[in-house]
């Protein structure tokens, strides 16, 4: 199953139906008709076409009769009698000059005429697929877009990462010779204790050592494209693999105080930002 945008559009025709179907972001499935009042017996069996196809995303329906439609209009006699004399009523009372007529009965349509086609919900539900049909193409296409622009963005992170693996391999060494220095900077003429030394040099790499958040983030980063590899419904998965990769980022950077680690650091956090954009229009 290819990975799908939310970001869809599709018509179509059949009959005396015309389907048209709008499809934007939305963290659930969220399905909006508009549709003559006649048509709500067949809404069930719709939405149920649409979680067929879609999990994720809002979708606006809309259904309207082409000149095609077979329309019967009938008068509700009853109701229009009863406008017609409380018009006739209203004139009298405010001795207004001109009488009601049938031409009042407009301002009333909906509650006097009915309109119905002779339905052939066949037609109907054609028109809705070919739509639905358009609007998955559409998801599809733009979906694989992003999966593009994201690989792009894990391939980007993975460099910076062995950057910084690469700057990390000998911090304790740095650790080990800034303070080595320092001390005899300090204490001229005092001897070192060497042992000492490395166990206080030990204790600040330890504190700065980031190659098990270094791990963690190359194994989030491999996942992620597994995922987008494999297709199908991955953006939770995915959202939920961006909050790990940032927390790791965090981590590195607090444990870090080198200048070109920390530039680094800024750069991924700004690429997974730019990822987690791109997923917020992911199924």
């Amino acid at each position: 199953m290819e990975i799908q945008s939310m970001t869809g559009y599709g018509e179509a025709e059949e009959g005396g139906f015309r389907v048209e179907i709008r499809s934007v972001n939305h963290r659930f499935l969220d399905i909006h008709f508009k549709m003559p009042k006649f048509l709500s017996p067949y809404e069930m069996d719709l939405r149920a076409l649409i979680k067929e196809e879609f999990s994720r995303g809002r979708l606006d329906i809309s259904i309207n009769l082409t000149e095609k439609a077979d329309l019967k209009i009938a008068i509700k006699e009853n109701v229009a009698r009863q406008i017609l004399t409380a018009l006739d009523n209203i004139q009298q009372s405010l001795l207004l000059e001109e009488p009601p007529s049938l031409n009042h009965l407009f301002w009333f349509r909906d509650a006097v005429f009915i309109q119905e086609p002779e339905l052939d919900s066949e037609e109907l539900f054609n028109a809705f697929r070919k739509a639905m049909d358009k609007v998955k193409e559409m998801r599809i296409s733009e979906g694989r877009h992003l999966v593009k622009d994201i690989m792009e963005l894990l391939r980007s992170i993975e460099q910076k990462v062995e950057e910084i693996e690469s700057k990390a391999s000998d911090l304790l060494n740095q650790k080990y010779n800034s303070l080595k220095e320092r001390l005899q900077e300090l204490l001229k003429e005092i001897e070192i204790d060497h042992t000492r030394l490395i166990q206080e040099a030990s204790f600040l790499a330890e504190r700065a050592d980031i190659r098990e958040e270094i791990t963690r983030l190359k194994s989030h980063l491999k996942q992620m494209e597994r995922i987008l590899t494999k297709g199908g419904i991955i953006g939770r998965k995915v959202d939920f693999l961006l909050q790990e990769m940032f927390r790791e980022v965090n981590t590195i950077g607090s444990k870090s105080s080198e200048y070109e680690i920390s530039n680094l650091v800024v750069k991924i956090k700004s690429d997974i930002e730019k990822i987690r954009e791109q997923v917020q229009n992911i199924q």
